[in-house]
């Protein structure tokens, strides 16, 4: 049993909210506050009518509250809308052009959704599923399900709030809320739930390389941030958790995560494994040597001619970043070399006609050689310089016998899936979920 404090019209409100109130919650196996949100038995709230500006005082990394609020108005109901890259600057294909992307409020399993009455409305309210977007299109109820009501029995304690709990075995992906007296003045919802587990390890594994451990950040109260839950206290936690805090580095904006430092146990653990995993007879990208890069600025150094796997690594710069080549062109002499920020859409090519004489992967060299033509040292040697042949025939060079062991290695094959992107981090919830959040982390 908690109070649970919201925004609704144009207040602030603690109310009441029981486990029973949660529809469901409490008659399976479900959310918990050990996998899940930390607070509210595993359950994080969700308004209709998404944040308020206000933040939670009680939020330990300014959480916004939830805004309830339920009404005639505009909610997203699925209806597609084509962005202006130009003035917004979340907009990115499909969704500039015709016809556009469905919107909807995103939530995710483990989650509550809020509908409360608006200030001074006391009239009880019904609250309908209905089966798909053109019955919410045309506010057609002749398929819809009656769900709750508002200021209905049961939420005298809650302000009127209904409430509807999104559990981990829902049945949908996409569901349509509407009330009879507004839906044909907006008062139309689409919901779209997403997996909270997903969701909360794409933003872990974000966390322990975010440039907000640089100033300490964690908790995103010196750079405001719209990142919604799960994500928020995910992120949030695993910085927190990863932020090696020495002298006035928060100060100085310097700091590093315990996986950057092979002076922590964890970073010589993590460095250790990857250098056991390297293939040094691969060409790669050494990027971010220089430090100026961050997983979404893409500016930090790309070296590509001078460094090994083993050699790139925090041993040498605390952010060095390796990250193997695949599609290897040894006609052109470049090579695809992993992804310089979690939301690049190519790969970075590393052009070896650019090493300079003396560099390991210097397009005369062996090891460009080896990578790029399958060619060993032995395939290079002057034939003037081979064993004679001891028959009863003229000297010739000798020629080894076809055999499997003495066929050069193949050129690798462009394997796009192997390619290396931000060392693992979840790229498909991030380009999901996080598009919207770019700038903010």
């Amino acid at each position: 049993m908690k109070f649970v404090s919201i925004i609704f019209g144009s207040r602030r409100t603690f109310f009441f909210f029981s486990a029973v109130a949660i529809a469901g919650a409490a008659a399976q196996e479900s959310c918990n506050e050990d996998d899940h949100h930390p607070d509210n038995g595993g359950y994080f709230f969700v308004g209709v009518g998404g944040e308020s500006d206000t933040t939670n005082l009680d939020s330990a990394h300014g959480q916004k509250l939830p805004n309830a609020t339920w009404a005639p108005g505009y909610y997203p109901y699925g209806q597609p809308v084509v962005c202006d890259s130009e003035q917004d600057r979340y907009c990115r294909a499909p969704c500039d052009t015709e016809p556009g992307c469905e919107q909807y409020l995103s939530t995710h399993t483990c989650s509550v959704l809020l509908f409360c009455p608006p200030e001074g409305m006391m009239d009880l309210q019904a609250i309908y599923q209905l089966p798909d977007f053109a019955a919410i299109d045309s506010c057609d109820f002749s398929n819809a399900d009656e769900l709750g009501i508002m200021n209905g029995p049961g939420t005298e304690g809650d302000d009127g709030c209904w409430a509807y709990t999104f559990e981990l075995d829902h049945e949908l992906t996409k569901y349509f809320f509407a009330s009879k007296e507004g839906c044909e003045q907006g008062q139309k919802l689409a919901v779209e739930v997403n997996d909270f587990d997903m969701t909360a390890d794409s933003c872990i594994t974000i966390g322990l390389t975010t440039p907000r451990i640089r100033n300490c950040d964690c908790n995103l109260q010196i750079k405001p941030s719209t990142l919604g839950e799960p994500c928020r206290t995910a992120f949030s936690d695993s910085c927190n958790d990863s932020l090696l805090i020495e002298g006035d580095c928060c100060e100085q904006e310097n700091c590093l995560s315990i996986y950057e430092s092979y002076d922590h146990p964890e970073g010589k653990a993590k460095e250790d494994e990857r250098q056991s995993n390297c293939n040094d007879s691969m060409p790669g990208l050494c990027y971010n040597e220089d430090g100026m890069g961050t997983d979404t600025n893409m500016m930090g150094s790309t070296n590509c001619c001078t460094q090994v796997c083993t050699g790139c690594g925090i041993i040498d710069s605390a952010t060095a970043q390796w990250k193997e080549c695949t599609s290897l062109d040894a006609e052109a002499g470049t090579a695809s070399c992993g992804f310089l920020s979690r939301y690049a859409q190519e790969a970075h090519q590393c052009d070896y006609s650019l090493c300079k004489e003396g560099d390991h992967w210097h397009m005369d060299g062996d090891a460009y050689k080896t990578a790029f033509l399958g060619e060993t040292e032995e395939d290079v040697k002057d034939p003037e310089q081979a064993e004679p042949s001891s028959g009863d025939t003229p000297l010739q060079p000798s020629v080894p016998e076809p055999s499997v062991d003495n066929i050069p290695d193949e050129p690798s094959a462009s394997d796009p899936s192997s390619a290396i992107f931000l060392d693992g981090a979840n790229v498909f919830v991030a380009l999901l979920l996080m598009m919207s959040l770019v700038a903010d982390v």
